[in-house]
């Protein structure tokens, strides 16, 4: 059967490069137009579309920066925890696949996993970082979504693409940095996972 994705998160740096890489693949695919919120509007989608596979690339971070959600706390919830939730069991009750690109800033150094003591994480692990409104939402979303058999979760942190210049890229946001912490930490090469996430 040939695969059909359906991709929420036009909008975003990760949707937008999820359909530019479908479209330079030749695969089929159509953004979605639905409010994760809204169960009968991702219904329609699906029944429009007649997807394989979802891939869920939408959320809330804020602008300019994930500190917007603590003074915007139910938009945060509802854009990264209801919606997110939402598609992940109607995508169970359709039996579809979705992908879910979440985020890697839920978990940190602690009196468990001590810096450099060369322990790191593990899928199973569970977040321990909730410093942040936005990385609190992602992470009671991560752990409920373990109850979804069709889920793939992916965390994304602090993305990499080949534009130097592009503003969203880790690289730009860091050369303009008054001050660096010297702490080892994961990067996600968006153009090595992408291709692997349609797959």
């Amino acid at each position: 059967m040939e695969q059909k994705f359906l991709i929420y998160g036009r909008n975003g740096w990760i949707g937008s490069l999820l359909g530019e890489l479908l479209k330079e693949q030749g695969m089929s695919f159509e953004y979605g137009t639905a409010r994760l919120e809204d169960r009968s509007a991702i219904l329609a989608d699906i029944e429009r579309v007649k997807p394989t596979r979802i891939l869920n690339a939408a959320g809330v971070t804020g602008r300019p920066n994930v500190d917007w959600c603590e003074d915007n706390k139910q938009t945060c919830v509802r854009g990264n925890v209801i919606g997110t939730l939402n598609l992940a069991d109607v995508c169970d009750q359709k039996g579809i696949h979705m992908t879910y690109y979440g985020t890697g800033c839920i978990f940190h150094y602690d009196e468990s996993f001590p810096q450099g003591s060369g322990k790191g994480f593990k899928e199973g692990d569970k977040p321990n970082f909730t410093g942040s409104y936005y990385s609190h939402c992602k992470a009671i979303t991560e752990n409920l979504l373990q109850a979804f058999d069709n889920v793939l979760t992916l965390r994304v942190r602090m993305p990499i693409v080949q534009d130097i210049l592009y503003h969203r890229n880790f690289i730009t946001k860091i050369i303009k940095y008054r001050k660096v912490i010297d702490i080892p930490n994961s990067m996600t090469v968006l153009p090595e996972l992408l291709p692997m996430s349609i797959e």
